[in-house]
């Protein structure tokens, strides 16, 4: 309210509307609400993005976070991309954080704002991306049969993202190519390669070094090729990384995995 007082006195005291026809003046008084409702969602869109941004996120306040934005969206669903983009992102974050039998709904949610998203901007790489990332969440929460169903789109979208900006999100793209290529069984039952995995993650290190999650994907498959020298220097890397690649309490959780496995290597700390 002090916001809307403002903006009231300083646009009224250097002018009277009354002075001009009807029309100019609901012209005038439609500008003056504007103003206060992009001063009032700008606070919004701040609020959201300090919740999101926090180190110390957990399911509650990225919940807050999605309310806000939701909040901050049309009634027709058709938000600008920003805001689209960070719905995406947001639902995809409740889907990682939440209860098993809440994380479909977010994975749902989420595709439904990534193909707006994709509808309004078909050329851009945020669409297909999180398209992709929520049916690899829906895949995760649904059966083998619709895990298979979804695959092939799941490989054109990712595919699609790669080559419109190989370096968003963190090389996202290649970290999730390179993953799906470990963890798919091989031909003929599916596409699992671990070549190929070692590929995208490679690339996905080279692109973003800071990502705790792409060193440990890269150790993981790099330990399966029985590169184990490699991949104790990955799994080191992961202890020394400062990002992860969902959200910040996720990088704990790399940093023990990573430790995991390098003392079933009986690696020392600073080997």
């Amino acid at each position: 309210m002090a916001d809307r007082s403002i903006y009231g006195s300083i646009i009224f005291k250097k002018m009277s509307l009354t002075k001009f026809p009807p029309i100019f003046r609901l012209l005038g008084l439609m500008v003056i609400l504007a103003l206060v409702a992009s001063s009032i969602n700008a606070g919004q869109w701040a609020e959201a993005e300090k919740l999101i941004h926090s180190p110390t996120l957990d399911f509650a306040q990225a919940r807050q976070a999605l309310t806000i934005y939701e909040r901050l969206l049309p009634p027709d669903g058709q938000g600008p991309p920003q805001l689209l983009t960070r719905l995406a992102q947001v639902c995809f974050i409740l889907g990682d954080l939440a209860e098993e039998k809440q994380r479909r709904q977010f994975y749902q949610s989420g595709r439904r704002y990534a193909e707006s998203l994709l509808q309004a901007r078909p050329e851009a790489v945020e669409g297909h991306y999180w398209l992709a990332m929520h049916l690899c969440g829906l895949a995760d929460v649904g059966s083998m049969v619709q895990g298979r169903r979804l695959l092939p789109r799941i490989l054109q979208e990712l595919h699609r993202a790669l080559a419109l900006d190989e370096t968003y999100d963190q090389a996202g793209a290649h970290r999730v190519l390179g993953r799906i290529y470990y963890e798919a069984p091989g031909w003929p039952f599916s596409v699992g390669d671990l070549d190929k995995s070692l590929r995208h993650l490679s690339a996905a290190v080279r692109l973003a070094p800071e990502t705790s999650t792409n060193h440990l994907y890269l150790a993981e498959t790099l330990l399966r090729l029985g590169k184990t020298a490699q991949a104790g220097q990955e799994f080191q890397a992961v202890l020394r990384s400062s990002r992860h690649a969902i959200h910040p309490p996720g990088l704990a959780d790399d940093r023990r995995q990573a430790q995991r496995h390098l003392t079933e290597l009986r690696v020392p700390d600073n080997w």
